[in-house]
C-alpha cells in the first residue's frame, strides 16, 4: 500500500498493512532527513479550503509595526458601518505557519454589527482546481483533504473574541452573541456545500475542541448541530467528516459519542490530553481515531518515545479505525528524531 491507500483504508475501518503515520505538510522541513522519514512511511497531509473568499464592500488593510522588539501585524476590516481590527504575531511557536492572535476583532458591542456586515459581504468561489493540483503533486505520498475552518461558535471563540470576551459576552450579551452565531450559520451553509462537492474523501472541521472551555451544554447546543448538518449533506457521497479535537476531552466524553462525526482527528493522549486511546475506543467505538502524537514526548529520550508508541498501539487494539498523526509544531531536530522512532515501531508492529 502507498501512504494514501494505507490511511484511507485505516480510517474506513479496513485492514491496512500497518498503522499510518502522518504529519501536516508544512510542519516537516524539506531535506535529506525528511526524505528518509518519508521512505520509512511518514505521510504528508495537505489541508486546503474548498472555497476562496471575495468581498464586495469590505476593505482589508494589514499594517506592520514593532513592539518590544517583535514584528507584529495589525489587520483592519473597514466597512460602511464601521471597522474592526486584530493584532497578530506572525511568528507562532517554532515558526508555525499560523500567527498568534494578540488582540481579537470584537472588543465592544458595536463590533458585532461590523462583523455581521463583513460576513454578509463575503462572496465565495470554489477552490477545486487548487485541490486537484495538490492531489496530482502529492500522489500516493499522503492525503489532500478539505479543511473547513471552525464551526461558528468555535470561530467566534478563537478568531473573533478570545476566551475572556467570549465568556463575558456569552453571559451578558447573549443577544449579540447569538445574532452573530446565527449569521455565521446562515453564511457557512454555502461553504458546506462547496466542501461536500469538492474532490476529496475527507472533510475536516478544524474546531480545536477542548472540553473545559466549550463545556458539554454549549457543545450540544451550538457545535454538535453543525456537525449534524454537514453529515446530512454527506449522506450517500462516501465522504467522511473529521473534527480536530486536540484538547482536554474528558468533560465531553458522552457528547462526542453522540455527535455525528466519523473521525476524531488530533485526539491527544495523556499526559497532555485527558482521554486515553483505550478510553476513546471504549467511549466512541464507531469513530475512527487519527491521533495527535503526544507533543511533550518529542523532546523525550528515544526509549520513552518508543515505549509511548507501543502503549498507544496496545490501547488501540487494532489497525482498523486508527492512525497516528503529528498536528502540533515542535523543535525540528526533536521532531525528526522522534518521528524516526515512531516510524520504526509502526513498521515493526
Amino acid at each position: 500500500m502507498d501512504i494514501r491507500e494505507r490511511l484511507l483504508t485505516a480510517l474506513t475501518w479496513g485492514e491496512p498493512d500497518r498503522v499510518p503515520l502522518t504529519i501536516y505538510e508544512h510542519d516537516l522541513s524539506r531535506g535529506d532527513k525528511e526524505r528518509v522519514l518519508r521512505e520509512h512511511g511518514v505521510g504528508l497531509v495537505t489541508r486546503l479550503p474548498a472555497h476562496t473568499v471575495g468581498r464586495r464592500q469590505v476593505e482589508v488593510n494589514t499594517r506592520e509595526y514593532w513592539e518590544n522588539g517583535r514584528r507584529l501585524l495589525r489587520r483592519t476590516l473597514r466597512t460602511p458601518v464601521g471597522e474592526v481590527w486584530q493584532s497578530l504575531d506572525p511568528e507562532g511557536p517554532y515558526h508555525s505557519f499560523q500567527p498568534w492572535i494578540k488582540e481579537h476583532f470584537i472588543k465592544s458591542p458595536d463590533d458585532y454589527r461590523v462583523m455581521e456586515f463583513v460576513l454578509r459581504d463575503e462572496v465565495y468561489h470554489d477552490n477545486f482546481n487548487a485541490i486537484r493540483e495538490a492531489q496530482r503533486r502529492l500522489g500516493g505520498d499522503g492525503l489532500v483533504y478539505v479543511r473547513l475552518g471552525k464551526s461558528p461558535m468555535q470561530e467566534m471563540l478563537y478568531q473573533m473574541l478570545g476566551i475572556e470576551q467570549f465568556a463575558v459576552d456569552f453571559a451578558f450579551r447573549r443577544d449579540l452573541f447569538d445574532s452573530l452565531y446565527h449569521t455565521m450559520c446562515e453564511r457557512y451553509e454555502e461553504l458546506y456545500d462547496f466542501a461536500v462537492s469538492s474532490p476529496v474523501e475527507i472533510i475536516l472541521m478544524g474546531d480545536n475542541i477542548t472540553g473545559d472551555v466549550v463545556g458539554e451544554p454549549r457543545f450540544r447546543q451550538y457545535v454538535a448541530p453543525v456537525y449534524k448538518r454537514i453529515k446530512e449533506r454527506l449522506a450517500k457521497t462516501g465522504k467522511l467528516l473529521a473534527v480536530h479535537m486536540d484538547g482536554r476531552l474528558k468533560p465531553l466524553l458522552r457528547a462526542i459519542a453522540d455527535a455525528e462525526v466519523d473521525i476524531v482527528e488530533a485526539l491527544t493522549p495523556p499526559p497532555m490530553g485527558t482521554v486515553s486511546v483505550a478510553e476513546a475506543r471504549e467511549a466512541w467505538p464507531s469513530k475512527a481515531l487519527w491521533l495527535n502524537f503526544t507533543g511533550s514526548l518529542f523532546i523525550a529520550p528515544p526509549e520513552e518515545v518508543e515505549e509511548h508508541t507501543r502503549q498507544l498501539l496496545t490501547e488501540a487494539g487494532s489497525k482498523r479505525g486508527f492512525a497516528i498523526g503529528v498536528t502540533e509544531a515542535a523543535p525540528m531536530e526533536a521532531l525528526e528524531r522522534s518521528l524516526a522512532v515512531i516510524a520504526r515501531v509502526l513498521n515493526d508492529y
